[in-house]
């Protein structure tokens, strides 16, 4: 009996022992932290104000329109540039909308985000932007304040903090927000205006907006948003279809949209506009992922990424003759591939911290032995203009125009470059 009370009472001293350790065992580290930044709903709805030009910083998203560029200003708003000289682009003016990622655009009104909300605004006068409408809460929020159900999450500031912590903490690796982009230049204020008419713009593959005929088409991380815009000055959602988690892109291909995810590709047919129809999927490993589609083939790109934890880099090529049915034609390896574009059997391809290069296309499945040619230009996204031997190309180094006259040669034409 005394050795077992020995024994129990010795194990007892070892288990309070380590436990006392274990509540001791502390340590200091310094690391970067997400911190969550919260807003107020009319915080967000602050009036839209059109300033003078800005420097470029941040740019994201590139659209055009006729004889202007919009160039997105992550979470901050759009920049105006008159492009009408593509040798010499003048920034007219800054449109401050807050939470801003995507744009579109048809006639003189610019459809982008504001936050949660859809926001309709008047661009004729690019000097003096006025809201023709604001559709609210189009979008998911990402949260609210668990100490303020009245303040919504509307993103993540960074902060190197230095803090005590358990011995069995392991990492500060903050929120994760992958899933949200967080996603100004000097010049002419410019006195030309927008077209009162019903033409619309070109965005990149990169978009989450895009407009076919009277309907604006908008994807957030799972839903697809059909906005009638009949009414270019009344935009009104009609209908909202559950694609699948992890939404990125969307192009528009004749009377099909493409959607680009993190696990794959979704064909919807918009025969029905105001009612797009599921058609099939593509599926491919998790990545992060655009998609442009050129006659019967799909070109989707697929990267490693924050928000898109996979070794993939990667370039596929799918065979979509057969719209219920696509399949896999080739795969090749990339560095780290970003937008795209294609014309004239030729692809475009943004490479991120890799560059722009140039593929000929004329044989699909020995795509990865025909570079013709390679700039070093930081690149994110690439548009073709139409009609002409041009492309737009933005990146983290700012926003760019190359003449593709030669694909194997881009030459020069401007460059508006950020503000380091």
């Amino acid at each position: 009996m005394k050795k077992l009370s020995f024994l129990a009472t010795t194990l007892i001293g070892m288990s309070l022992l380590s436990s006392c350790m274990k509540d001791t065992c502390t340590q200091q580290v310094t690391y970067i932290k997400d911190i969550p930044i919260y807003m107020t709903t009319d915080e967000v709805r602050q009036p839209i104000e059109t300033e003078a030009s800005r420097v470029l910083e941040e740019p994201g998203k590139i659209y055009l329109y006729a004889d202007y560029v919009l160039v997105n200003e992550l979470n901050k708003g759009v920049h105006i540039i008159d492009n009408s000289d593509p040798s010499n682009p003048k920034p007219i003016s800054f449109i401050n909308i807050p939470g801003n990622v995507d744009i579109a655009m048809k006639g003189s009104v610019l459809y982008a985000d504001n936050y949660m909300d859809l926001l309709a605004i008047d661009i004729s006068n690019p000097n003096e932007a006025t809201v023709l409408k604001r559709v609210e809460s189009v979008f998911p929020t990402f949260g609210v304040n668990p100490d303020n159900e009245n303040e919504i999450l509307v993103g993540y500031r960074q902060e190197e903090v230095t803090e005590t912590v358990d011995c069995n903490w392991n990492g500060g690796w903050g929120n994760q927000w992958g899933v949200m982009e967080v996603g100004v230049l000097n010049g002419s204020s410019g006195s030309k205006s927008f077209s009162a008419g019903r033409s619309i713009g070109i965005g990149g593959s990169m978009a989450r907006f895009t407009i076919t005929g009277n309907h604006l088409y908008t994807v957030d991380h799972q839903d697809l948003h059909v906005v009638s815009i009949l009414d270019m000055a009344d935009p009104t959602e009609v209908n909202r279809v559950s694609v699948a988690p992890g939404i990125e892109t969307i192009f528009p291909h004749e009377d099909k949209l493409f959607i680009g995810g993190n696990t794959g590709m979704d064909i919807y047919d918009c025969a029905d506009p105001s009612n797009p129809s599921y058609l099939s999927r593509f599926e491919h490993a998790f990545a992060c992922d655009p998609v442009f589609v050129d006659g019967d083939i799909a070109y989707i790109t697929l990267r490693q990424e924050t928000a898109c934890q996979t070794g993939w880099n990667q370039l596929q090529v799918v065979d979509i003759s057969t719209i219920t049915a696509p399949s896999l034609m080739a795969t090749y390896t990339m560095e780290n591939p970003h937008g795209l574009s294609v014309r004239d059997e030729v692809l475009y391809l943004c490479e991120g911290d890799f560059g722009l290069k140039t593929f000929d296309l004329t044989d699909k499945l020995t795509i990865d032995q025909n570079l013709l040619g390679q700039i070093d230009t930081r690149a994110y996204d690439v548009i073709v203009v139409p009609n002409t031997d041009r492309i737009l190309l933005v990146g983290d180094d700012g926003f760019y125009q190359y003449n593709i006259s030669d694909p194997s040669s881009l030459q020069l034409i401007s460059k508006l470059e950020v503000n380091n």
